[in-house]
């Protein structure tokens, strides 16, 4: 089996592939989707929760100072803190936004008015804002009393700016790593399945293509055989037990179509029959007469050898009708060769020329021609003309008559004959008898079906007819209208016949 063959068998091989790798990328897809989602979720939480707690450290740390050593120390410790983090930034603001706002809005940061913290993300910078309240007091003012002065509270807090290039570059490069691993998953996946569908789809279902386009043109030998136990092997098995029934049926049915053909033939003789032993009455007579002759010394001479030549060409005359007789009556195996119709068609006029004298109806025959040649079995063609001029013939009053023709012809074939071939040999069997209407036109090539009188026929004549010319690739045209008569055409491919002739 070559390359071409193989993969052209592979349609369902494809189609099991594209569906495996369609479904195994949906599959790696969306898997890659969520993985980079729960990634992304994940690197999230783990940036807001450094965030939040190193805010935390630093707002004890810095309320701390800020209440020991003032506002100024306060920030230069914000300050030394944020700088040893490359990626987190931390710096003081004021809530009341007089000095240091926030980059967030006051409506984002409201919760941050009772203590909570505020985490926002911030489109324009792309950065995660963390917002971490802090209540620091004011320096007090200068006074001249000795009282303590009150102390003024501001709300403060610590904004932690985290830049998200890099959880972008992150979750960047690991949808990257999930599109390639996905795409590996798809491509091995890919490989195998046509590996294995080449093993145990595409070879099997090619073989077994093979083996039906086998068993479709007529070819029932050679089993096929498939090592692999699966639904494909038990497909091979029935079609190899398929084959053996097919076998065993054309078998009988070709020795059954035997004997029917020979049987319609016995059948054609034994019409025939009655016609010859008439015809032989008129030589026996002759021989009788001149054989009494010499017998009783009657004739000497010149006339007794006279009379010796006229009993040897009766006797050969006898002869030959009956050889003629029993060469049509015996079976034989089918052999085409190179007939030429009009020769057939004045032996066959022959044959039937006492059914025609006693029904009082002539028969016309073709002139000799050599170019009209066609390859056939001589039997089964004879078989053919004797049915159709038989049948002509007791279908036509007396005083009819019955036209043998034969010409080459340039016809399309009808559909079930399946041949592309355009040239013919057409040969038309035409009476002047009844005719027949459009329905018994229609099956007049059923079995059994006939119209003559019961005991005058079998309806299996045109039947096998029918057959035999469908056997040699060709087919028959009827056309009749009721008391128009009938045209029988034989169509028979002309090309193999004409090949044989232009070699000649």
């Amino acid at each position: 089996m070559d390359a071409v063959e193989l993969f052209g068998g592979m349609k369902l091989t494809r189609k099991f592939i594209a569906a495996l790798v369609v479904g195994v990328a949906i599959v790696a897809l969306i898997q890659a989707f969520f993985d980079y989602r729960r990634e992304r979720e994940v690197f999230d939480k783990q940036m807001r929760a450094e965030a939040t707690a190193l805010g935390r450290a630093l707002a004890r740390g810095m309320a701390e100072v800020w209440a020991r050593d003032g506002e100024a120390t306060a920030r230069e410790f914000l300050l030394m803190a944020s700088s040893k983090s490359q990626f987190i930034k931390a710096r003081w603001v004021w809530l009341d936004a007089r000095t240091d706002p926030p980059h967030a809005s006051k409506e984002a940061l409201a919760p941050m008015h009772e203590g909570q913290t505020v985490t926002i993300k911030d489109e324009a910078s792309n950065a995660l804002l963390t917002y971490i309240p802090v209540v620091a007091p004011d320096p007090p003012p200068t006074v001249t009393s000795h009282e303590p002065p009150p102390i003024e509270r501001r709300e403060g807090g610590i904004e932690i700016a985290q830049n998200l290039a890099d959880l972008d570059k992150y979750t960047a490069d690991s949808l990257r790593n999930q599109i390639l691993g996905s795409i590996s998953e798809v491509v091995i996946a890919a490989t195998l399945a046509l590996v294995l569908g080449m093993l145990f789809i595409g070879r099997p279902v090619s073989r077994l293509a093979a083996k039906a386009r086998r068993v479709g043109a007529g070819d029932l030998e050679g089993p096929l055989t498939l090592r692999q136990r699966d639904e494909l092997g038990e497909l091979a098995t029935e079609i190899n037990l398929m084959c053996d029934r097919l076998s065993e049926e054309r078998s009988a049915r070709e020795a059954a179509t035997d004997q029917l053909r020979h049987a319609d033939r016995l059948t054609t003789v034994g019409k025939l029959a009655s016609g010859i032993a008439h015809e032989l009455g008129t030589p026996l007579n002759v021989v009788s007469g001149r054989a009494r002759l010499i017998r009783d010394g009657e004739v000497d001479g010149a006339d007794a050898v006279d009379s010796a030549r006229i009993i040897a060409e009766q006797s050969d005359r006898m002869t030959a009708m009956i050889r003629q007789l029993l060469d049509f009556a015996r079976p034989r195996a089918l052999q085409k060769a190179p007939v030429n119709v009009t020769v057939m068609a004045a032996r066959v006029a022959e044959l039937v020329a006492t059914i025609s004298k006693k029904a009082q109806v002539e028969i016309h025959v073709p002139p000799h021609d050599d170019s009209l040649r066609v390859e056939a079995d001589d039997g089964q063609l004879n078989q053919v003309l004797i049915n159709l001029v038989v049948n002509a013939i007791q279908a036509t009053p007396s005083g009819g008559s019955v036209t043998i023709s034969a010409e080459r012809v340039d016809q399309t074939a009808p559909p079930y004959v399946e041949s592309a071939s355009r040239e013919w040999l057409a040969i038309k069997i035409a009476d002047t008898g009844i005719g027949m209407d459009d329905e018994t036109s229609r099956r007049i090539f059923e079995p059994f079906f006939t119209t003559k009188p019961v005991g005058d026929g079998t309806g299996l004549g045109l039947s096998v007819t029918w057959g035999i010319v469908r056997e040699h690739g060709g087919w028959i045209d009827v056309e009749s209208a009721p008391k128009k008569g009938a045209t029988f055409t034989v169509y028979l491919p002309a090309g193999a016949a004409a090949v044989k002739e232009v070699a000649a």
